[in-house]
């Protein structure tokens, strides 16, 4: 025998047998790869290499834009419509229901309490200007005058006391449909004339001047105005009125006469807006009246 050292020996194997030494197989080669793997998969997994920390999106928060709804249109211009007892026709008789009363200027005017009396009678002064006396300018005649023709019937009545004074006239025109016309020409020459005058035969009588009319409130077309009479150097602050009635153009005047300013002197008078309420409640009275 030799001096190397012994084949060793398999302890599975028989007694006495050498085997040579295992090598691993295929087999057992697969399983400790795959062990590996598993162990790289499970390192990379606590570690989470490729998560990066990034700011949270916004959260965008949808705001609807406001719709530009159309421009309204502007309004329309109210249709007009005729008043009742717009086609009346009234005649000498029945255009006298008219006229306010002594009453009506008692419960509306607070100058006429505690009464008034009359001072122009129906009947006793005619339509127009007094023989001799013009109007100037002669353009502002119809503020006077009212038409420009002698009328079918005209009738003046006015009633007073200390503190005011209230005239009426009430003018009739042959129908509605020329009341009409002569109300429009007598509107626009009172637009046109704020200060107009009386001359008789060279001598100044009465003069006028008037603020801008205003419309009036009620049933029947109308306007009111400020206005200042002066006669003989005194000026007397009034009211003036005109309103179209069927075939009638009424037009009243109210006077204060307790002096003062003017602005004291017509608070007497109430407001334009009663006046004109007054004389509008009596005309719906007269075309009820007609039947």
């Amino acid at each position: 025998m030799s001096g190397s050292a012994p084949p060793a020996s398999d302890p599975d194997g028989p007694e006495g047998v050498e085997t040579a030494p295992r090598t691993p197989t295929a087999r057992g080669w697969w399983w400790l790869l795959a062990a590996l793997g598993a162990l790289a998969v499970l390192i990379l997994l606590v570690a989470e290499p490729w998560s990066v920390e990034t700011e949270p999106t916004p959260t965008q928060t949808y705001v609807p834009t406001p719709t530009q709804s159309a421009p309204s249109p502007s309004p329309s211009p109210s249709i007009s419509v005729a008043p009742p007892g717009s086609d009346a026709v009234f005649d000498a008789t029945t255009s006298l229901g008219l006229f306010v009363t002594a009453a009506d200027l008692v419960a509306d005017v607070p100058a006429a309490d505690p009464g008034v009396e009359e001072r122009i009678t129906s009947g006793q002064k005619g339509w127009g200007l007094p023989v001799g006396t013009v109007v100037e300018p002669d353009s502002c005649v119809l503020a006077v005058t009212v038409v420009a023709a002698p009328p079918a019937f005209y009738d003046v009545r006015s009633w007073g006391n200390e503190a005011m004074d209230f005239q009426q006239e009430v003018t009739v025109l042959t129908d509605p449909a020329a009341a009409r016309e002569a109300f429009r020409e007598l509107v626009t020459t009172i637009d046109a004339c704020p200060t107009y005058r009386e001359v008789d035969t060279g001598v100044e009588g009465t003069s006028w001047t008037a603020q801008p009319a205003i419309e009036g409130q009620g049933v029947y077309p109308s306007i009111v105005l400020e206005v200042d009479r002066t006669v003989g150097g005194t000026t007397i602050p009034a009211y003036e009125g005109q309103m179209l009635v069927g075939n009638t153009i009424v037009s009243w005047t109210a006077q204060a006469l307790s002096g003062g300013t003017s602005e004291t002197a017509l608070a007497t008078l109430g407001d334009p807006e009663s006046l004109s309420a007054m004389v509008q409640g009596r005309a719906q009275l007269a075309v009820r009246a007609l039947g």
